[in-house]
């Protein structure tokens, strides 16, 4: 089965492997003008959904990066980034979006450099929750299981206690109702997640039952609020040919997770798909899978589940890329940004 190996997870990668990132220059806490679509490797640009198409913002902001953490942040009425992958190294930046304009936050605290986190918008409590991660350090870097939350200025680790969801990169966090709602994940190309977690604010929960899906890391991921359902495709799962270092195994199925149960979903979609963003789109009640990589190439493809079958959409008009960031507003608009188009497998 086909494997992608174009992002970097480990320090050797950075200087060895052979699909290496093109360096694009610039400084992780300096705005950036937007690349060119022609740009290899990490991307900057902006881009809105307006409940119905895509549009691109002509803007400057955060650096080239990738396998960065974005969330609406309901009850200051802005979009929050923090981290990821740039050209020159995984960072620790926070910025906001409202609608028009980037803004670098200057926190007096905040969680450690790390990309491949999850976030989201904890509506209980009106914070931004980060969680987990990988964290960068001389040798191949490690992964997190740390909570922060952030209130609109600055940043504050959680006590979350001893019972909680296991060190990971790749995971997915999501505003599920009134709670936020954490989705698998891994560690390494050794333990791959498929479990589910809820944050009261705090304390983690374990909220799925019985069987659930393959473990993966890197899934796309989308709430419905009509039925409270989690929606999950796609992503990398254990790589059995590969060491702890190697990339997963790319996959293509689906599942629903309603009530603490899963389903799989049945029927042909996007195929083997990770790094891929989702999005709930609630005119046409239907979840939308876009962007990713299918080695060796990104996608700039759309897929949409509309609860009975899948169906091949009209493409956004975004290039392709995989390791965007992506997050919805609470009117279910949506903010992506950067990511990599970066081939390699």
């Amino acid at each position: 089965m086909a494997t992608y190996a174009a992002h970097p997870l480990t320090k050797t990668a950075l200087i060895a492997a052979a699909f290496l990132l093109v360096a694009c220059g610039g400084s992780p806490s300096t705005a950036q003008p937007t690349p060119t679509p022609q740009t290899r490797g990490p991307l900057a640009d902006t881009w809105i959904r307006d409940g119905a198409t895509w549009h691109r913002a002509n803007v400057t902001g955060p650096a080239p990066r990738y396998l960065a953490a974005l969330a609406y942040d309901a009850q200051h009425n802005v979009y929050v980034l923090f981290g990821g992958q740039t050209a020159k190294g995984t960072v620790d930046d926070t910025w906001t979006w409202d609608g028009k304009a980037w803004k670098q936050m200057s926190p007096a605290h905040k969680p450690l450099p790390r990309r491949a986190a999850g976030m989201a918008y904890d509506p209980g409590h009106q914070v931004v929750v980060l969680f987990g991660g990988l964290i960068p350090d001389r040798a191949e870097g490690y992964e997190a299981n740390d909570t922060w939350t952030w209130d609109g200025s600055d940043w504050t680790e959680v006590d979350a206690g001893p019972k909680l969801p296991a060190k990971r990169q790749g995971l997915s966090l999501i505003t599920a109702g009134d709670r936020v709602m954490l989705f698998g994940g891994h560690a390494a190309n050794a333990v791959y997640f498929g479990d589910a977690w809820s944050w009261d604010g705090r304390t983690w929960t374990r909220v799925d039952i019985g069987p659930s899906p393959p473990g993966r890391g890197s899934a796309a991921v989308a709430w419905d609020p009509a039925d409270e359902s989690l929606f999950v495709f796609g992503g990398s799962g254990f790589n059995p040919d590969g060491g702890p270092g190697a990339q997963g195994t790319q996959l293509s199925d689906g599942w629903i997770l309603m009530h603490g149960h899963w389903t799989q979903l049945n029927g042909s979609g996007p195929g083997q798909l990770a790094y891929a963003n989702a999005f709930r789109d609630r005119a046409g009640s239907r979840d939308v899978v876009l962007l990713g990589i299918r080695c060796p190439d990104p996608s700039d493809a759309a897929w949409a589940w509309d609860g009975k079958a899948w169906s091949k959409v009209v493409s956004p008009g975004i290039p392709a890329r995989w390791g965007a960031a992506l997050a919805q507003d609470k009117d279910r608009k949506a903010l992506l940004f950067g990511g990599s188009n970066e081939r390699g497998c």
